[in-house]
């Protein structure tokens, strides 16, 4: 309870936050997401109540059953949603929709297995798993925008959604596929103009692989050459941009001004560039999970959170988190001690979220995530998270406009980059495995960046994140560059302009080692 009663006096008497408006609330939002169609049995009006009672403010619905808003090729069923809708609405519950794109029906599979992702050394996705379609088949966009429009069509108008959220927890999923490649080298054929000007700049002499035509690029499988791999994660991340952007694109055509459209973004995932994809959002999202008990640290909530706020520079959602226990597996369920929930909460408004929701009101009880519970548990009566989840709520409720829309002003940032994320998979400097597969370990991130922001977080130092395609080193007294191993001159110029300015830097082993192209 002191740890409780600290980090609320800290969270009053911080100096550096701000009210600033933006997307217009009266409250912090706090509530779940709500599988109302994942029940045993009929129980709306009593999970309602429950809500209501609780004082939960918001759910998110929707976005993981497509097979029932479309149970047949072309033919749509909405009345399941509107009842629900409509009962949270009327106990004045805001709601978020999802588009369901994240996993396709049985019906679309059957009817067009192409679009399933042939993924890199031949293995090929196979039906009964979500994310595992193509997201940039032709096939898989023709249906993905007709259920799309159909379900804005329907309930853009309904007064009680608040925002729609496009697809789910997207990333790069390693597509293979033959047209993903054709794309891929249209995109090259783009950047790098001719052949000769590609074999110079990823310097395809070395090991005689250089092409004489762009028929001759070879696919992903197989391939070493740095410049290359370089190239298609960036692609990657892009096709995941522009599947995010187009969907935005799309429900904006149909959202009225005083809802918002946003994507749930993982806070561990990095092959996805979130600065593109949330070009057309009004607001970031995230969904965060992290250790409870004597494993929480706090950090973790932290490091999510100053990400997330510094890609938009603004306030964000946090649309799932951990209610009791989380894990696809009953290898970690260890439920949060007495006062840990409503501890995180506050955590996360002092990082600046303006959302805090669950995933999710109730434990499933079937498929893959039956371990990780919900608010409520598998008997789905009253319990310890509920009471603390109503305690907290009413809390909030006490607040009103205080705590919405706050803002840090930091004087510390921490440059992240990308390509230098990748790089350093594909050249690792720890970790063990083949010389020339790159690794999965994520070392840039989960490692030195990590170990940055856990010390300026354990001295109590704010901090902000900075991306070299929207740099503003000016804002800060001192910027640290974990290893920049991808730089181009152009962005070590500004780095060196902005220390000869009397900004400082901290600046670690291997930066500045290679070029934008992967050349040393």
């Amino acid at each position: 309870m002191k740890k409780i009663r600290y980090a609320l006096l800290l969270l009053a008497a911080l100096p550096f936050l701000v009210n600033a408006q933006s997307i217009h609330q009266d409250n912090i939002l706090y509530g779940a997401a709500y599988y109302h169609e994942y029940m045993p049995y009929e129980r709306l009006d009593e999970d309602v109540r429950m809500m209501k009672e609780a004082g939960i403010s918001v759910v998110r619905v929707g976005e993981s059953t497509w097979s029932l808003f479309e149970p047949r090729d072309g033919e749509f069923e909405f009345a399941w949603m509107d009842r629900i809708i409509d009962k949270m609405h009327e106990a004045g519950i805001k709601v978020i929709l999802g588009t369901p794109t994240y996993s396709i029906p049985a019906w679309l599979w059957h009817k067009h297995p192409e679009i399933l992702i042939d993924y890199r050394n031949g293995r090929e996705a196979s039906y009964g798993i979500r994310q595992n379609m193509n997201i940039t088949s032709p096939t898989f966009l023709f249906y993905s925008e007709r259920i799309i429009r159909k379900m804005m069509e329907h309930y853009a108008s309904h007064p009680g959604i608040i925002g729609f959220q496009v697809d789910n927890e997207t990333e790069a999923r390693g597509v293979n596929n033959y047209d993903f490649h054709v794309s891929f080298v249209n995109h090259l054929k783009k950047k790098y103009k001719t052949t000769e000007n590609l074999n110079k700049i990823w310097g395809l002499n070395y090991w005689g692989m250089t092409i004489d035509s762009w028929e001759e690029v070879p696919p992903r499988d197989g391939v070493t050459n740095t410049g290359y791999k370089l190239e298609w994660a960036r692609f990657n991340r892009k096709a995941v941009a522009d599947f995010l952007t187009w969907q935005s694109e799309i429900v904006a055509e149909y959202k009225r001004d005083d809802q918002f459209v946003m994507h749930c973004f993982m806070p561990s995932v990095q092959n996805i560039d979130q600065i593109a994809s949330a070009s057309k959002m009004d607001i970031m999202a995230m969904n965060v999970y992290h250790d409870q008990q004597d494993g929480l640290t706090g950090n973790e909530i932290a490091f999510a959170g100053d990400y997330f706020r510094s890609v938009k520079g603004s306030n964000y959602l946090v649309t799932e988190t951990n209610a009791q226990t989380i894990g696809w597996t009953s290898k970690t369920q260890q439920p949060p001690y007495p006062g840990q929930m409503r501890q995180n909460v506050y955590a996360h408004i002092g990082s600046g979220a303006n959302m805090i929701e669950y995933w999710h009101w109730h434990s499933i009880h079937y498929g893959q995530e039956i371990y990780w519970k919900g608010v409520l548990s598998h008997d789905l009566q009253p319990n310890r998270a509920y009471a603390e989840v109503s305690k907290t709520a009413h809390e909030l409720q006490k607040f009103g406009t205080k705590l919405v829309n706050l803002k840090k002003k930091n004087d510390v940032a921490i440059l992240f980059s990308h390509d230098s994320n990748d790089a350093l998979n594909f050249m690792p400097f720890n970790g063990s495995g083949s010389d020339w597969e790159e690794s999965t370990n994520n070392a840039y991130r989960s490692q030195l960046v990590a170990q940055f922001h856990k010390v300026l977080y354990q001295n109590n130092i704010g901090v902000d994140f900075i991306f070299p395609e929207q740099l503003n080193l000016e804002k800060y007294k001192l910027v640290i560059i974990p290893s920049l191993y991808v730089a181009s001159d152009e962005l070590l110029g500004k780095i060196t302009d902005y220390v000869k300015n009397g900004g400082h830097v901290i600046m670690q082993f291997k930066s500045g080692f290679s070029d934008e192209n992967s050349m040393v």
